[in-house]
This record gives structure tokens, sequence and C-alpha cells, in this order.
């Protein structure tokens, strides 16, 4: 064997060893795994071995292929794989289809995952591994990321505005420039037919200065555009979800603490949901609105389950013929109030002065003037 393959052979086997370390004693990991059974084959390029989560265990087996793999990660350049086991490699992107999806890093093909037997897994599912999930953080940076989803529900008036349309007007005030992508790239990217592909994400405050993208990506606008473009989102049924988030601009704009993302998301494409129902919690940024109640009245809730299907945290179970709402997962987005066919989720704010609390601590992170 070349040193090369020594190398990989030894630090393929070392991310195998850690992780039988790990799962007792690594929060994340034990929440990542929690209630999740797959087996998943590696290819290294000659290199075999297997892991298998079940019910929060886990075995594995070096040099050898398991029969029923759920998921197969056949590596495809060697140089990139030995710098990926060795946890030196910054950053990769990923095309998923019907049957398989391929990641890519530095423009070059890195490795591609087979469903096996048929079975969809969604790329971020890779991030519920260490070695997958520290790259994940490198991208995503989450200490410097916050952000909200503010439901569009309209129970939730204040001062004759709906809440969101209040807060964003705020910041939209207290800033100069104003930056608007063309489309939405998720809703492009899913072909989505439920909402308008149109309504691209927002930026507002000094940093979109410097924003580098060609003009088929995007434009800048005025204030009042950017008030337009609020309200027709929410006309349009897409929930704003905005604050300061550094890896989504990385590449493309200079992040000093003075650019707000605001996009628009809509339950079938959103990207925060995909990691949210895919992805590890460790770059799960995206926090609930501190103050907001989500509720599901027993009396009324007859156990649909419309609630489930639009929950893109899944954060819905059905226990007992009733809804019950995971509170730790629930993002307060509002969708499952506004399906729910009884009106048995209700969804209120239990203050006012919450609002002025919300900007105050959005302001800690983000300082668009």
């Amino acid at each position: 064997m070349s040193n090369q393959e020594l190398e990989l052979e030894m630090y393929f086997k070392k991310m195998l060893y850690d992780i039988a370390d790990l799962i007792d004693i690594d929060e994340i990991l034990i929440k990542d795994w929690e209630g999740i059974n797959m087996k998943i084959q590696w290819l290294v390029h000659g290199i075999k071995g297997y892991q298998i989560f079940e019910n929060g265990n886990y075995s594995y087996k070096f040099g050898e292929e398991i029969e029923d793999a759920d998921l197969t990660l056949k590596f495809a350049e060697k140089e990139l794989t030995l710098r990926f086991l060795k946890g030196k490699l910054e950053r990769y992107r990923y095309i998923y289809y019907k049957r398989k999806f391929k990641l890519y890093a530095e423009e070059k093909l890195f490795l591609t995952g087979f469903y096996t037997k048929g079975v969809f897994y969604h790329p971020l599912i890779l991030t519920k591994l260490p070695i997958f999930r520290e790259i994940a953080i490198r991208r995503t940076e989450p200490e410097n990321t916050h952000g909200s989803y503010i439901p569009i529900n309209a129970s939730l008036v204040y001062e004759n505005q709906l809440l969101p349309e209040k807060l964003i007007e705020y910041f939209i005030k207290k800033a100069k420039y104003f930056y608007v992508q063309n489309v939405c790239g998720c809703r492009v990217y899913h072909d989505c037919q439920a909402h308008d592909k149109n309504i691209g994400c927002m930026y507002i405050g000094d940093d979109v200065k410097s924003i580098k993208l060609p003009p088929e990506k995007g434009h800048y606008i005025s204030q009042k555009e950017a008030l337009k473009h609020v309200k027709k989102a929410i006309k349009n049924g897409l929930v704003p979800v905005f604050g300061r988030s550094p890896g989504e601009t990385n590449g493309w704009a200079t992040d000093t603490g003075h650019i707000m993302s605001m996009c628009f998301c809509c339950p079938c494409c959103c990207v925060n949901g995909k990691v949210w129902q895919n992805g590890t919690i460790a770059i799960q940024g995206f926090t609930r609105m501190d103050g907001l109640i989500v509720e599901v009245d027993p009396k009324k809730c007859v156990g649909c389950g419309t609630c489930l299907d639009v929950c893109v945290f899944a954060a819905r179970k059905i226990i007992n013929g009733k809804a019950v709402i995971d509170q730790e997962r629930c993002l307060g987005c509002g969708r499952c109030e506004q399906v729910c066919p009884n009106g048995a989720i209700n969804i209120t704010l239990d203050d006012p002065k919450r609002i002025d609390e919300y900007i105050e601590k959005m302001e800690e992170f983000v300082n668009v003037s």
C-alpha cells in the first residue's frame, strides 16, 4: 500500500472508533441519533467499513460490507478524502436527485451517496456524523447567528399592524441600504408550486454596500420598495425569518455586524426547515421569539394530523389521538394555526413589551445603521 492509502485507512478507522467513544458522552451526538435506525456503508477508495445506529446504540465493522445498508457513501477523490478524514476540509456543497446525492468540494466531486433501499435521505443527514458536523459548524458560524421566525397569524396584530410587519418596519426605517434577490433560490430549486418564486430574500444595513453579485441575481431597492416587498411576501403566505446569518452571505458580502438577512419562507422549500428535519442540532441557529406561546386546545383537537404536515421543524406528534407540541423544536412560525381545520391551535404573545425586548436582543447581534 502507498503512504496515501495507509493514511486513508488509518484516519478512516479513527473516524469509526471515535464515534464509539463519543456516542454515550457527546450530547449533540446522542440527540442527533435519538430514535433513528440507520445503516451506513462506506466505500473509501477500496477500503470498506460500515456503521449501524440503532435506538441510540452504535456499532461498526472495518473492512466489510453490509448487505442491507440504508445509505452507501462512495468517495471520489483521494486527496480530498484524506483532507476530509483529517478534519481539514473547509466546506462542500451538495446536489441531490431522486436516488442519490453528490457532494462537491473545490469544484471537484467529493463523494456520492446512494439511497440503497430506495428511501430518500437528505444530504444534511451527514451532519449528524461528527466529522461532517464540524464542517457544517465552520460554515454556518452559529455563534454569530441569531434570528427568529415571526408568525403572520391574523391574531397577532399590534398598533394595527401584523407582528412581522411592525418588527421589520422598525429595522427598515433605521437602514439606508437595501438589496433584494430576484428570485427565491429555494423555491426555484424545488420548483415550488404553492408560492411566488419571485419573492426573494432581502438584505438591509450598511454592509449591503459590499454585496458582490451579478445583476441577474438581484438589485438594490429603496426603503419604500423594501416595505412593499415585505407586505407582498406576507400577503403571499410566506413567513418572515430575519436576523444575522454570516454563513448565508459568506463569499459575496462583507459582514461586519451591519447586515440583516430577511428571508420569506414557505413550508415546502424552506432551507432552515430542511436543516431542522435532517441535520445536526449543532447548526440550528434560529430561535423562537421570546414570549411567543403556541398551544393546542385538546377539546377542539381531533388528531387529524394536518398540523404535522406543515410543521417543517418536526415539532408535532399525535399522542393518544391529540396533537402535542414539542416546545423545544417549535419555532413559532404559525403555519399550524393557519391550517388547523378546527381552530385548535392558538398562538399568542404574552406581553406587547416583548416586541421592544426582541428589537433590543436583535440589535446585540446586528446593527443595520
